[in-house]
């Protein structure tokens, strides 16, 4: 048996997920902002393997992103045209993105802002950093579940992060932006990880150990 973590994937070295992830471009800068809780101790959070499978992706950690410089530099960078991945009342959708032409005939590039937390957290991490508050929201037309199957999420319309990116791609490409590239792959591992996760607690439960997710509550985005 492997002992030991993988420092790509951070997962322990026998459920490494390495080896199923497949980098794609989606012609979309994705920033995954995450709550250090997400970074340090959630071990199925997937905002890690979001990162790893959308190239140009970034992952900036923190609570208060106000003065974090990368996050700031990005933002004023005019070959970008930032959006927050976020439900709100007035949030655009691709299409409103496409009818706005704010990516100038492709001339920039979108910068897609994910936070990466419980949904608490994640409203927390907003409120703390007001550079965010002022960029236009973006959320999903199409009304999804989670597959995220052995956590109980704290509304139905909640997904995890890695579906977030993956949903959001789809619309994205179906208003025609974005890259062709095909997303499957995201929802592929993520799928593997779900997998693997049944079966450990179904283990768990046949040794007779409590299973660990009765009470899960990690969402990413919410429509």
């Amino acid at each position: 048996m492997e002992f030991g973590k993988c420092y790509k994937c951070f997962r322990p070295l026998k459920s490494c997920y390495c080896k199923y992830i497949k980098s794609f471009d989606p012609g979309v800068k994705f920033i995954i902002l995450m709550h250090p809780k997400e970074a340090y101790k959630q071990k199925t959070g997937t905002g890690r393997l979001a990162h790893l499978s959308l190239i140009d992706s970034e992952i900036l950690i923190g609570i208060d992103f106000t003065q974090n410089e990368r996050l700031r530099e990005l933002i004023a960078d005019e070959q970008y045209f930032p959006v927050v991945l976020y439900p709100d009342e007035n949030a655009w959708t691709a299409k409103t993105l496409a009818s706005k032409n704010v990516l100038e005939g492709n001339k920039k590039k979108l910068l897609v802002i994910v936070v990466d937390a419980t949904w608490f957290f994640a409203k927390k991490m907003l409120r703390l950093s007001p550079n965010l508050q002022e960029l236009p929201k973006i959320s999903f037309e199409g009304n999804y579940r989670s597959q995220f199957k052995f956590k109980q999420q704290p509304a139905e319309e909640c997904v995890s992060t890695i579906e977030s990116c993956y949903y959001l791609i789809k619309e994205l490409q179906n208003a025609g932006l974005g890259s062709d590239e095909e997303p499957e792959s995201l929802m592929d591992v993520f799928k593997r990880m779900v997998d693997f996760q049944l079966e450990s607690e179904k283990e768990r439960l046949e040794a007779g150990i409590p299973c660990r997710y009765a009470r899960g509550d990690n969402p990413a985005a919410k429509k």
